[in-house]
């Protein structure tokens, strides 16, 4: 090679094209969406069927690719620091080595890295192959370096790390919907049953003040008519008051028992074993406790013992799959769109589904409304307990008290507003 050769030079631009395509593969594939390359290769494609085998083994395939750029890396800087030092000297090799430097970072990088994530796919999809015999070559290489990087990894302590977050999940769940993996129904569903674990029995509670319960004291006949005014299979029974359940009763039980003895049962006798729990324990953890002990239905408690309401495994299913409604359910819309900007609402339905249904955007982003319900927080805006037509502005969004029932806020107003009344002076 003498001095006035064109070869190394033309040499050093063939490498840049490999470091380039090092480069393109390796940010392609580690930004490339597993859903969609799987819907291509569901669709025929052998490419996209090549990256998904690829991506399932993938720290074999990086290993590859960090050999390869660093022998095109070293190459190049050898190949033109040698050209340079016979054709301009010793003294031009420092400025050669920056230049050299310069050009691999931009030309070899940064731009081939900023063009391959914006189409990961296509590009995992176009590098598949190649890639794939280029593991097969250095694999003897890869297997020794990463067997070694294992040996020092096991001598250093270190937590254990998530392989993903909640709120990365949360993203991947959202993405599939978006780009048609999953339909909404089925995101909705996985994200319900994610979030399941952070719930209390709280969230889920049949409060106290619409139990139907009886008094182990009351008469047949009072018994009887309270059977005959509900559509539950099983009532708590209690002594004294409310807050003593003392079993509960399964009405096919108590009519087959009335129909044989008639006036003379004992309902003591009939009674199944109440089963307790306290209201703040996460829903993950009850239902695995009810089915456990076979129990349908469960008596919430506080801190001191006494009766918050009734939870059952319809609640907590229906937490995660939505409403489950039979032929005795009365059915009514949890929220119902009255015009473009006003909605009334259950009560019981949570803020943060509320907001997102109704579109509304919560300029505080609180993340304490996942779980509270529209009710409990409509409460916490007023000072004193409201009465129908009392209202309170959170923001640009008027919220007016729709309907009460012994105090309590059974549905509600939400009317979203222009931006410049949002100003306005709250009640």
């Amino acid at each position: 090679m003498d001095d006035g050769s064109t070869l190394p030079w033309l040499i050093a631009i063939v490498l840049l094209f490999c470091a380039v395509f090092c480069a393109v593969t390796e940010i392609s594939f580690s930004s490339s969406s597993r859903p969609r390359l799987k819907v291509f290769a569901e669709a025929g494609n052998k490419r996209a069927q090549t990256a998904l085998e690829i991506l399932d083994d993938f720290e074999k395939a990086i290993s590859t690719i960090l050999i390869m750029t660093n022998i095109v890396h070293i190459s190049i800087a050898s190949i033109v620091t040698v050209a340079v030092t016979k054709k301009f000297g010793i003294s031009a090799v420092t400025l050669s080595t920056i230049v050299t430097t310069l050009v691999i970072f931009f030309a070899g990088e940064m731009l081939p890295k900023s063009i391959a994530k914006k189409y990961a796919e296509s590009v995992a999809m176009f590098c598949a192959a190649p890639l794939k015999f280029f593991m097969a070559v250095f694999s003897p290489l890869s297997a020794m370096l990463s067997s070694i990087g294992i040996a020092v990894s096991k001598q250093v302590k270190g937590e254990p790390e998530l392989s993903v977050t909640e709120d990365e999940l949360y993203d991947i769940i959202e993405d599939m919907t978006e780009e048609g993996t999953l339909d909404e129904n089925q995101g909705d569903l996985i994200s319900s049953a994610i979030q399941f674990a952070d719930l209390t029995v709280d969230s889920v509670v049949t409060p106290r003040v619409d139990v139907i319960a009886v008094d182990v004291d009351d008469s047949i006949e009072e018994i009887l008519s309270v059977i005959k005014s509900c559509n539950h299979s099983r009532l708590p029974v209690y002594e004294g008051s409310i807050d003593n359940i003392i079993g509960i009763l399964q009405i096919r039980k108590f009519i087959k028992a009335y129909l044989k003895e008639k006036e003379n049962l004992d309902l003591r006798d009939l009674l199944d074993e109440a089963y307790f729990i306290y209201h703040g324990t996460n829903l993950d953890d009850v239902l695995p406790m009810m089915t456990k002990n076979l129990q349908s239905v469960a008596i919430v408690t506080d801190n001191y013992g006494g009766t918050v309401g009734l939870v059952s495994v319809e609640d907590l299913i229906e937490e995660i799959v939505g409403e489950i409604w039979d032929e005795d359910d009365v059915v009514e819309e949890g929220i119902i769109k009255l015009n473009d900007s006003e909605y009334s609402v259950d009560a019981d339905e949570h803020v943060s589904d509320v907001f997102e249904k109704i579109e509304f955007e919560d300029p505080e982003d609180d993340e304490e409304l996942v779980n509270k319900v529209l009710g409990a927080w409509s409460f916490e805006n007023f000072h004193e307990i409201p009465g129908e037509g009392d209202y309170f502005r959170y923001h640009n969004l008027l919220v007016t008290v729709e309907r009460m029932r012994h105090n309590r806020i059974i549905r509600l107003k939400l009317s979203i507003l222009p931006e410049e009344e949002e100003g306005a002076e709250e009640q």
